[in-house]
C-alpha cells in the first residue's frame, strides 16, 4: 500500500509532540507583566543598557526562542491578536526581555 505525505497530518503531529512537551494548562505563546509605565522593553541584546527595539504592551504576545542569557530570554513579539488575524509571519519583532516581565501564562 503507497503512503502520501500529508503537510496537514504531520503539522498535527508536530502539534500533539509540542504539546505533550508541555505542562497542562500551559502554552508556548505569553502576555507580557503591566508594568508602571505601561509598556515592556524589546531589546537588541540581552541587557537593560542595550538598544530598544520595540514597545511592547500587556495584551501583545510574545514566544520565547532559544536564546537565554541569565534572566533575559530571546522573543519573537506580535501585537494584541496580530499573530491570529495575520499569521506567524507578521511579526512586529525580535529581540530580548527580562523573564521577570513574562507573564505566568506561559509555559
Amino acid at each position: 500500500m503507497k503512503r502520501s505525505f500529508s503537510f496537514a497530518g504531520a503539522m498535527a503531529g508536530l502539534l500533539v509532540v509540542i504539546a505533550g512537551a508541555m505542562p497542562a494548562g500551559a502554552t508556548g505563546f505569553c502576555h507580557l507583566r503591566k508594568t508602571a509605565d505601561g509598556f515592556v522593553a524589546l531589546r537588541a541584546e540581552p541587557s537593560p543598557a542595550a538598544k530598544m527595539v520595540g514597545r511592547m504592551r500587556p495584551s501583545d504576545e510574545v514566544l520565547i526562542g532559544e536564546g537565554e542569557k541569565g534572566q533575559w530570554v530571546e522573543v519573537t513579539w506580535w501585537r494584541g491578536t496580530e499573530r491570529l488575524d495575520k499569521g506567524f509571519e507578521k511579526h512586529a519583532g525580535k529581540g530580548w526581555v527580562n523573564r521577570r516581565l513574562i507573564a505566568d501564562d506561559c509555559g
